[in-house]
């Protein structure tokens, strides 16, 4: 006699069928192993890269869902770096104040969006209970030189208010070269 079980979930809906799944593969539990590396000694920046199209933008996501569930305590956030023909303080602002959950990410000047964006995140470590921010900036070989300028003066804001920030800067190969470029 054969048990006939009612499935749980229609075969269409199945997290297999639409792509709605994560896996930690060798080279995420990496990244996961890297960001651990920084919070354990303090280590407040870090920079992976690839070639495109190979999972980094997912391998962020799984890292963050990972992170809140082991360390409730620590706030992440994906900031994706837009391709834009000029670089602008108002914009990239309003790109950080849209990864922080900011209602309204474009209104205000530039001053006005930088407060807002210390401001929400200040708040939400104080709701989390803790003064740990982990931003993962996504294609960041698009920032220039003005934008890294920037994300420092905002590390240094919150290290003020006594928040450590860890920026994790991640891109296409072009990243390492940005890099190499700021240590000469």
């Amino acid at each position: 006699m054969s048990l006939k079980l009612p499935r749980p979930i229609a075969p269409d809906l199945h997290p297999i069928a639409t792509g709605n799944y994560r896996i930690a593969t060798p080279a995420i539990q990496e990244l996961h192993e890297l960001v651990m590396r920084c919070l354990r000694y303090r280590t407040t920046g870090a920079l992976i890269h690839g070639a495109s199209r190979i999972g980094k933008t997912r391998a962020i996501e799984y890292v963050r869902l990972l992170l809140a569930e082991t360390h409730p305590k620590i706030t992440t956030y994906h900031a994706q770096a837009e391709h834009k023909p000029r670089h602008a303080e108002g914009s990239f602002f309003s790109n950080l104040l849209e990864a922080v959950g900011y209602p309204d990410p474009d209104h205000g000047s530039n001053p006005t969006k930088r407060i807002r964006l210390i401001n929400k995140i200040r708040e939400a470590c104080a709701k989390n209970g803790g003064g740990t921010v982990i931003l993962f900036c996504d294609e960041a070989q698009r920032y220039d030189d003005n934008e890294y300028e920037w994300l420092r003066d905002v590390h240094d804001h919150l290290d003020r208010l006594q928040i450590k920030l860890f920026t994790i800067l991640v891109g296409q190969q072009d990243l390492l070269a940005i890099k190499i470029a700021m240590q000469c």
